[in-house]
């Protein structure tokens, strides 16, 4: 009989699918009606999951990603250089649709150099690897590369990965929870709980790997929009993403997006020049 009514509750389950906490809600439900009293614990576990972050949360959230990057490759200890990337990144910050965030926005550089990658982090928290530093030539670029990782965070990005890794992976398991007895078996309900204790690791694996094409042509169009305001020169986007290793970059493939890049200022219609001046405190500033 168990079996019966938890096989029955699948359909509508799926069917009611148009979140995380669309799901959650009607899993509640389902373990009202079925009397499983797991049912109903896993319900209010997905609700959470899938329910937005404010503000707070995404500062915690986000600090503890930054804490788990850190233990993988420490913070460059030059505090002139962090104090000079921090000054060009809350510049961008303020040329941005989220100027403010609760906190603030905090930028450092990692230990890195073999890493061609930069990170963003829920709550503002934003990392660039010491090799890509390295990379770039000018402020400009160094500008180019924040700027996008500044975009994710307006974007939100990083949240937006949480929840739609836990509904793909929640429909994934509830086909096979409801097809099976749950009195013979508790391993898919074990399972299908799990998936929403792991919000930081999703968050981890979607910032060090990268989004989806279309997540990181956003973030380059945003990236345009916000050096141009700051004054920067927008085509350095594109001459840093140009000079990249297609198999060494995780944020989808840097010549096609370059050519992105282009397209866009030129649609803008700006072609800021780099500033020697700039380049030269660049060159200072970098070891």
């Amino acid at each position: 009989m168990l079996y019966l009514r938890i096989h029955c509750l699948a359909l509508p389950l799926l069917l009611l699918v148009s979140g995380c906490a669309t799901l959650g809600s009607a899993i509640k439900i389902g373990g009202t009606l079925s009397g499983y009293q797991e049912l109903n614990d896993l319900g209010s576990s997905m609700e959470k999951a899938g329910r937005q972050f404010n503000a707070e949360e995404q500062y915690f959230i986000g600090r503890t990603v930054a804490a788990t990057l850190l233990a993988d490759d420490a913070r460059v200890d030059d505090r002139a250089l962090t104090v000079y990337v921090n000054a060009i990144g809350q510049t961008l910050a303020l040329a941005s649709d989220m100027p403010e965030l609760f906190q603030g926005y905090h930028f450092a550089v990692l230990n890195a150099p073999k890493k061609l990658n930069a990170y963003a982090c829920p709550g503002g928290f934003l990392f660039v690897t010491s090799g890509l530093l390295r990379h770039c030539r000018t402020e400009d670029e160094l500008a180019a590369v924040l700027a996008h990782e500044l975009a994710h965070v307006v974007l939100d990005h990083p949240i937006q990965a949480i929840q739609a890794g836990h509904q793909r992976a929640a429909v994934a398991s509830l086909v096979k929870f409801g097809v099976r007895a749950a009195s013979e078996s508790k391993s898919e309900l074990k399972e299908l709980s799990g998936l929403f204790n792991n919000v930081v690791q999703d968050v981890v694996r979607a910032v060090a790997q990268g989004y989806s094409r279309e997540k990181e042509k956003e973030a380059d169009l945003m990236a345009v929009a916000i050096l141009i305001k700051a004054g920067y020169a927008p085509t350095a986007l594109a001459d840093v993403l140009g000079r990249l290793d297609q198999h060494s970059c995780h944020h989808g493939d840097p010549r096609i997006r370059a050519q992105g890049v282009e397209a866009k200022v030129r649609e803008k219609g700006s072609a800021r020049e780099v500033l020697a001046a700039r380049t030269l405190r660049f060159k200072k500033a970098v070891p």
